[in-house]
């Protein structure tokens, strides 16, 4: 694994965007511009990670009330910058503001067949809760239509 000492993790700012928006391979509007308007409206943090100048991934805290709060969501680190630790980085980040937050726990839902994901959270300590939910096209991620099924997981952030 790649030094990660480097690596600094914060909110995405609107400065960010136009570098954001290039690194997006959709042509029908950016995710990262709906995750910023979220951000902007308090239901959400928008984390980047960066090395220097170097965007690596990004991830959000959903803070939206609901049976999942807070969540981490729509982790991703870019294609340059995969097996050098910033998942983890980012993971830990999230893990610290949720507990900052005063949270016990935290949830993700991942799409059950993302066999690359999964291995990662397993070891950052998620553990599967044995819950689905189904996601519709409501999602930043989603395109009107679209459904998209997860499965839930949870991580004890502090111990009892």
């Amino acid at each position: 694994m790649t030094d990660v000492t480097d690596i600094e993790v914060r909110l995405v700012a609107s400065d960010d965007l136009p570098a954001l928006r290039a690194m997006e391979d959709r042509t029908d509007g950016f995710v990262c511009d709906l995750r910023f308007a979220d951000a902007v409206k308090g239901s959400s943090h928008y984390y980047v990670a960066v090395r220097g100048t170097d965007l690596l991934g990004t991830v959000v805290l959903d803070l939206k009330p609901g049976p999942l709060l807070p969540e981490l969501r729509n982790m991703y680190v870019y294609q340059h910058a995969r097996r050098q630790g910033i998942g983890r980085v980012l993971d830990e980040f999230v893990e610290q503001v949720a507990r900052d937050l005063d949270y016990d726990e935290l949830f993700l839902g991942v799409d059950p067949d993302n066999y690359k994901a999964i291995p990662l959270y397993l070891s950052l300590g998620y553990e599967p809760t044995g819950n689905h939910r189904i996601v519709g096209g409501d999602s930043p991620e989603g395109l009107p239509g679209e459904v998209f099924h997860d499965a839930i997981y949870r991580k004890r952030l502090r111990q009892f």
